[in-house]
């Protein structure tokens, strides 16, 4: 029996020569309507694409499994309504050797076939967890002996910041933590030399115009915009025939201090206005024309406001900006000598993978990125297997895409067509 879409599901199913996002809540159909787009990709007559000029990226080995089922299954159902069709005959055939997969197996498909790009081992193999949780340990247990062996002042207060009461686990601790935040962006060991220099402001100006100060503004800004929409579509409900009219003056009187805010331009106007935002007690007053769902979806909307506000004054103004800054000043060094950990310790477990040709799951993007990325003078352009493939690729299509990190989006964004104009990325 075929499977009915509803209006929007069918339009994200045909719409082409655009990037496509698909949002919507677990168990709506998503991958339905992916595997969907995928078969009438393959089987229309008129415009063919064969399944292995596809790029499918899902998040498991099994969901990725689950896709290639359903996909063989619509061509089987195609070719079963078209026998005569050589088109569709020929997908059952490609089906084996398409890109179905997820990105680490990707990144290792780009390995395997362009080792010799980043003059990689061909005998590598891929350690297990276990293994380099080993190596891991080895290295750490090695690098800090050094550090405690050279007796440097700035060592030692590092020690004496990080790992108060002198656990040393402590210290391993952050520097394995460290390293694994740090190999979700593409460049781990520049986005690591850029963090040494983040305590450096002397002054809450100053601080304000660093990066992660405008980094917190516009984050700040995006939070507040948010919670302001959301006390709008409660007024919104209050006001409709059968809405908790009796909230509406509360409601607007605190969408207007949201509104105050939003016209903040620095941190300091922030961190002076946002202590004296406050919410006051909605009314109890009880109405039998007042729909139920309403009235608690109207409650449910300024209670998520509620816990977002306080959260922002919690996490970012607890403290009065200048003692951040001072509280930063005081960090400033021994954070400086932990990346200066960090950077050796990668340094020396990328040693000792390549003595022992082995690779692991992080070291799989990385070298994809560097086989689809040219890096020179500060600029980064596609390398010429990464053209190869966006000339391959019809689409690319991406499952469960809001898993993905900063790595993976560069890989998928390598290998579209988005910079050359063709707009081919449908994400889920």
């Amino acid at each position: 029996m075929p499977v009915s879409f509803t209006k929007e599901q069918q339009l994200a199913i045909e719409l082409h020569n655009r990037n496509i996002l698909v949002s919507a809540a677990a168990g709506s159909g998503k991958t339905a309507v992916l595997a969907e787009r995928i078969i009438r990709l393959v089987c229309d007559e008129r415009h063919p694409v064969d399944i292995d000029r596809l790029l499918v990226v899902t998040f498991t080995n099994a969901a990725a499994a689950e896709m290639r089922e359903r996909i063989a299954d619509g061509i089987l159902e195609e070719l079963r309504l078209h026998p005569e069709s050589e088109h569709i005959q020929r997908q059952s055939t490609l089906l084996h050797n398409a890109q179905i997969t997820t990105i680490d197996s990707f990144s290792l498909f780009l390995i395997r076939n362009h080792f010799n790009e980043i003059g990689l081992d061909p005998a590598f193999r891929v350690a297990d967890e276990g293994e380099i949780k080993l190596m891991q340990q080895g290295v750490l247990e090695r690098l800090l002996e050094d550090a405690f062996a050279s007796g440097e002042e700035r060592f030692t207060a590092c020690v004496e910041y990080f790992c108060p009461g002198g656990r040393e686990s402590v210290l391993e601790g952050y520097i394995l933590e460290l390293s694994r935040y740090a190999s979700g962006f593409p460049w781990p060991e520049e986005w690591l030399l850029e963090r040494r220099r983040d305590y450096e402001a002397q002054s809450v100006s100053e601080m304000a115009r660093s990066r992660y100060g405008t980094y917190l503004r516009e984050h700040l800004e995006r939070m507040l915009s948010g919670c302001a929409e959301k006390l709008r579509r409660v007024l919104t409900l209050c006001e409709s025939p059968d809405g908790p009219y009796m909230y509406a003056e509360t409601v607007e009187r605190e969408l207007e201090q949201l509104e105050r805010l939003e016209s903040c331009g620095e941190l300091e106007e922030y961190a002076e206005r946002l202590p004296g935002v406050a919410f006051g007690r909605l009314p109890s007053r009880k109405d039998d024309s007042v729909s139920p769902a309403k009235r608690e979806l109207a409650k449910g909307l300024r209670a998520e406001v509620k816990e977002t506000v306080a959260e922002i004054k919690e996490r970012f103004f607890a403290a009065p900006l200048e003692l951040a800054v001072r509280r930063g000043n005081a960090c400033a060094e021994p954070l400086a000598a932990l990346v200066d950990l960090v950077l050796e310790f990668d340094r020396r477990m990328l040693a000792q993978k390549q003595e022992r040709k082995v690779i692991d799951f992080s070291d799989m993007e990385h070298y994809a990125l560097e086989i689809l990325f040219v890096r020179e003078n500060g600029q980064v352009r596609p390398s010429p297997v990464a053209l190869e493939y966006r000339q391959h690729f019809e689409e690319i299509l991406i499952d469960e895409y809001q898993d993905s990190n900063l790595v993976q989006e560069y890989l998928l964004r390598a290998v579209s067509g988005e910079e050359d104009g063709r707009f081919n990325r449908f994400m889920v």
